[in-house]
């Protein structure tokens, strides 16, 4: 009985999960905690040094911070500074989605030249797979199994921190358990977080692409290739740059050619490669107050752009060189 190919790439994946299963699985889960239990120990720490349940003293008397908050004068205040909380805790998980730009570029790196060193691929081109479902699953991987699960864990992460943070005003006397509730923000956050998925799936293809051509063809030292070529590139871009090429030119060169090789698994890319996608930039240098940035409108702007679809086409070419060559090494 012969088994699909939806079947065969699942099991491909499931595999990779397997054999990554510390890289891909526990480190986030053990940042999250980490992050977690630094959070509860920082908190702990400013209530024991400070007294946080007195805000001022007047005649002798003391000021409770929940007897400030809960004035007529503040609710105004009080509902936006707990509406701001809400729209943006997401955020506070930045330490997770920083390590998926390492786990996909590290993971991508030893993907193809790890089950060539130790041999690995003997085996499982005995099997009916082929080495495009083969490098395919392991591209699946970096650019939706990776992901779906860092933000699941800082998702899981940024709401813990929440959580933890309304607990400790809750022990001083301010409640905002109840607003925080209400607020759509607090549902909305973490499906925004979901909704770039697609962004940066087509912004790390790139990246992914090129780490796993040198991948599936460097017999060793496949970090010094994979980054050395792209920094020998810049050197003589430079140099070259000085005799013939424009400033504006070599920085093109420079982000959308070396920087997309390199940087792309890193979250939040596409505002290195096209800084115009920030208002704050246009805003500061004509004199304007700092307009509200919607990261997530921003980011699906983003595909509007010449430079994503360019460089989504170059990394599919680079996966076929990369199935091109993981068939040729090993015929050779």
């Amino acid at each position: 009985m012969s088994i699909s190919p939806i079947n065969k790439m699942k099991w491909l994946i499931r595999r990779e999960l397997w054999e990554h299963k510390g890289m891909l699985l526990w480190t986030p889960a053990v940042i999250g905690v980490v992050m977690t239990v630094l959070a509860t120990l920082i908190m702990i720490g400013t209530i024991a040094q400070t007294k946080v349940r007195t805000a001022m003293t007047v005649n002798g008397e003391a000021i409770t911070w929940s007897a400030i908050l809960g004035t007529r004068s503040f609710a105004p205040r009080r509902m936006e500074i707990i509406e701001t909380v809400a729209n943006n805790y997401t955020y506070t998980a930045t330490p997770l989605y920083l390590a998926l730009g390492f786990l996909v570029f590290f993971y991508c790196l030893s993907a193809l030249h790890d089950e060539r060193r130790d041999r690995s691929v003997l085996f499982w081109k005995s099997l009916p797979i082929s080495d495009a479902q083969t490098v395919l699953s392991k591209a699946a991987i970096a650019l939706l199994v990776a992901p779906l699960i860092v933000v699941a864990a800082a998702s899981l992460t940024s709401l813990l921190l929440l959580l933890i943070l309304g607990s400790v005003l809750a022990a001083n006397g301010i409640f905002v358990f109840s607003e925080l509730l209400a607020s759509p923000g607090l549902y909305l956050g973490p499906l925004r977080v979901f909704g770039l998925l697609p962004v940066y799936c087509l912004w790390a293809l790139p990246t992914v692409g090129w780490l796993l051509m040198v991948s599936s063809w460097a017999r060793s030292k496949v970090f010094l290739w994979a980054v050395g070529v792209p920094l020998l590139l810049l050197i003589l871009t430079v140099w070259l740059g000085k005799l013939t090429l424009t400033e504006n030119d070599i920085n093109w060169i420079q982000m959308n050619v070396i920087g997309r090789a390199l940087l792309g698994t890193i979250p939040g890319s596409w505002y290195l490669f096209e800084p115009e996608l920030l208002p704050q930039v246009q805003a500061m240098a004509q004199g304007a107050p700092l307009p509200r940035v919607d990261i997530f409108s921003n980011s699906w702007s983003s595909l509007a752009l010449p430079a994503t679809w360019l460089g989504a086409a170059a990394g599919a070419a680079l996966l076929y060189a990369a199935i091109r060559l993981r068939s040729w090494r090993e015929e050779n």
